[in-house]
């Protein structure tokens, strides 16, 4: 596995250089890249799971760490520029070449998604609107710095640049509040999914009383099965830890029967939020969190045991 990791890792890293070294856009390379491999893992999730969602879920790390890292050199770089002299000559130009980018960059990807993609006259305004853009071209205004534009023309590229960006970013917020249903309050929406989640477990703890249980098990359960809607102190955890230090290793067949004992659990977690799924579907995305949370609890407790 850790052979793995680091070559998908580094993959788009020498992607960069090779195609550096060969004279063509490194940024571009690995722009094309990405795209190649979000294909590909869209036709192959089920090819090996494990490895799958390890790279999923590096992905997602590695994407969260350098999406901030751009936004944070935006901000020095607008900071820097109108601190210093770092502005263009014609600062009024660079702010119309981008207001005149990002209206130009709103046509093309409503006029794509409502010719090519066929979606509908709102869809396709929620789609052309939606997610910040510029961030990649922002990254291939800096391939500019060693060529033969002007410092004045690339400080003008730049603020062009972090001009869209910034209307990305500030115009779908306004316009979203009148086009987009209106959602619930974040607030309400956890305490509802709260609730949810606490009877999910409730649900489950009575139907595992219908059931025969050793007490050591049936304890440890209903201990694990409360921690999920922290309902458990300090001094419970201390208990049970003090419990776990002193109790013998478990044999082979005690094994199989406590992961017998915590997959039917959670299979009733998953079944109960299916059903409450189906009436609340205001919630559904609340839901679905809920649902990955037991799966992802069953694969986590599960994969620890064989460890």
């Amino acid at each position: 596995m850790t052979p793995i990791v680091v070559i998908y890792i580094l993959t788009p890293i020498l992607l960069y250089y090779l195609a550096e070294h060969i004279h063509v856009s490194g940024i571009i390379a690995v722009v094309v890249a990405g795209l190649a491999h979000n294909a590909e893992f869209e036709r192959s999730k089920l090819t090996d799971v494990y490895n799958i969602y390890n790279d999923f879920q590096i992905s997602h790390i590695l994407s969260e760490i350098l999406n901030s890292v751009v936004f944070i050199g935006l901000g020095t770089n607008i900071v820097l520029a109108t601190r210093g002299n770092l502005l263009p000559n014609r600062i009024d130009l660079a702010i119309e070449v981008g207001v005149l980018l990002y209206v130009v960059n709103i046509l093309v990807r409503y006029i794509y998604s409502y010719l090519v993609l066929k979606l509908g006259n709102k869809d396709a305004w929620i789609f052309s609107l939606g997610g910040i853009h510029g961030a990649v071209t922002y990254a291939l205004a800096y391939t500019l710095d060693n060529t033969l534009v002007s410092v004045n023309n690339f400080h003008l590229v730049l603020f062009s640049e972090a001009t869209l960006i910034l209307l990305s970013m500030i115009v779908p917020t306004f316009l979203f509040r009148f086009i987009l249903p209106k959602d619930k309050p974040d607030i309400e929406k956890k305490k509802v999914i709260d609730q949810v989640k606490e009877e999910m477990v409730n649900y489950a703890l009575a139907e595992l009383d219908k059931i025969y249980l050793p007490k050591k098990f049936r304890k440890q359960l209903i201990f694990d099965l409360h921690a999920q809607i922290n309902e458990t102190s300090i001094e419970d955890f201390l208990r049970e830890l003090k419990k776990s230090i002193k109790q013998p290793e478990l044999t082979p067949e005690e094994h199989e029967f406590r992961d017998e004992i915590y997959r039917y659990a959670f299979r009733l977690e998953r079944n109960y939020l299916g059903q409450i799924a189906q009436k609340e579907q205001e919630y559904r995305s609340g839901f679905l969190t809920l649902y990955r949370e037991i799966l992802l609890a069953e694969v986590l407790y599960l994969h620890s045991d064989e460890e």
